[in-house]
């Protein structure tokens, strides 16, 4: 004889107790919000909160039932992880040619790109950082140099322009961002662009640029 079959309320039933984890299923004590209140001020501290919004959280914080509801304040707030490698390079220098410093690389407190007749890229969007925040002096001179920044960080731009200027993609704006980074330098009939990315076509300008020893 066949068994009879379990019931749609059951089998909804069923899956729904393996969807919740046990931790987020279980009840919030006193510590486990202070805890979680402690996590969102140390983030107010560094920048990553408004003072408005650890507001708002706390209490959320100190209304939650659940651990689930805890770990849904503090979800996009988890520590970050800075490099403990040397930086393999200070400086780069493009004399009458080009240079790029891409990929993964370690990035110090400060870095600095020189481009003399010819162009440079200086590419930070897979760069590992040593501290919260990186200055990167840009020398550009009747050449071209391009900064480009990851989306999750806070960019200000301070360049000085003679004949030449600084010039970025888009206005910072405020937010909550794991990272600084400074641009500064001197562009003496040259540019230097601070975006977020590289179109294939300027890829392919600074690659030609690079080989041949070209500025713009």
């Amino acid at each position: 004889m066949d068994s009879p079959q379990p019931s749609g309320e059951s089998r909804a039933d069923s899956s729904e107790s393996k969807s919740l984890s046990p931790r987020q299923d279980l009840r919030a004590s006193d510590a486990d919000r202070e805890r979680t209140a402690a996590v969102l001020q140390e983030a107010t501290a560094d920048g990553r909160v408004s003072t408005d919004e650890l507001e708002q959280r706390l209490e959320v914080v100190y209304g939650a039932r659940t651990r689930g509801e805890l770990d849904a304040v503090v979800k996009d707030l988890q520590p970050v992880q800075w490099t403990h490698r040397t930086p393999a390079v200070g400086k780069d220098t493009g004399v009458l040619s080009g240079f790029a410093r891409k990929g993964r690389w370690t990035v110090g407190d400060s870095y600095r790109g020189t481009a003399v007749v010819g162009s440079g890229v200086i590419d930070l969007r897979e760069a590992e950082f040593t501290g919260p925040e990186t200055t990167i002096h840009v020398s550009s001179w009747i050449g071209t140099v391009y900064v480009v920044v990851p989306d999750d960080v806070e960019v200000h731009v301070e360049g000085t322009g003679v004949l030449g200027g600084f010039k970025q993609d888009r206005a910072n704006t405020a937010h909550s961002a794991r990272h600084r980074i400074n641009v500064t330098g001197l562009a003496v009939c040259g540019s230097v662009f601070v975006v977020h990315e590289l179109t294939p076509a300027q890829e392919r300008r600074l690659l030609k640029r690079k080989r041949k020893g070209v500025a713009d």
